[in-house]
């Protein structure tokens, strides 16, 4: 079974007459587009927004015509992957290094669904993967300083271009992308108030309490969770 297509075939599902759907990044993401793909060409109205550069030229090749994100306000739904998340719902998008556009989708979104295989759903996030900061250029010795004083045991890293040339990568915004690897992971809440509070800081990758409902494919099935009144349900299995 090809889980991550069972998980975007499920997802697709959610998908109403005449929403706006928010779509972010991922070969999941790519998958669900397909299946969006093939019921607008039998009829369903949808308007189709993203956060990812990849997406959009995924969807462009296929002559979808994508709106732009800056002349709304609200979305319907808004569909993306993870690195992992946690028994809590709260998810960390740490490696395309779009968080900060990822978010804004999310934060649009009456419904934000995460889609995923059952290896990235664990009880607690894994400090395998790094928090990320989207940071300001002019900000970034300020902002490691402040960072190593609330958390002296990360480990700090300006995310850099394979091979010799080794300059930082730049995100569409032109901001630098700073890895912040910790041995165990702090409280989560803590990461959010500590970190967004630090000028210079556009945005981090952890997505603490925005996530609506996860759909998890696994060997044994899809399943959607969902999260009301700070406690997770399992809503379907199929």
């Amino acid at each position: 079974m090809d889980i991550k297509k069972e998980a975007a075939r499920f997802a697709s599902n959610l998908v109403d007459e005449n929403t706006s759907v928010g779509l972010g990044d991922g070969s999941t993401v790519r998958l669900l587009s397909e299946y969006l793909i093939e019921r607008m060409n039998t009829g369903l109205e949808i308007r189709l927004y993203t956060s990812s550069q990849q997406t959009l030229e995924f969807l462009q090749r296929r002559d979808v015509f994508v709106n732009d994100i800056s002349r709304t306000d609200v979305l319907d739904i808004y569909f993306d992957g993870c690195d992992q998340i946690d028994g809590r719902l709260n998810a960390l998008k740490s490696g395309s290094g779009i968080h900060t556009m990822e978010k804004l989708l999310a934060s649009m979104a009456k419904k934000f669904v995460i889609m995923g295989d059952a290896s990235k759903f664990v009880q607690t996030l894994d400090p395998v993967f790094p928090l990320v900061l989207e940071v300001l250029p002019l900000a970034s010795a300020f902002v490691q300083r402040i960072m190593l004083s609330l958390y002296p045991q990360c480990t700090l890293t300006i995310r850099k271009t394979p091979g010799p040339e080794d300059k930082p990568i730049l995100t569409r915004n032109g901001n630098l992308l700073l890895d912040c690897r910790f041995r165990e992971w702090p409280d989560l809440e803590m990461i959010q108030v500590q970190t967004k509070k630090i000028t210079g800081v556009i945005e981090i990758s952890l997505f603490y309490q925005m996530v609506n409902e996860a759909i998890i494919a696994g060997n044994d099935g899809v399943a959607r969770y969902a999260k009301r009144n700070d406690q997770i349900h399992l809503l379907q299995a199929i």
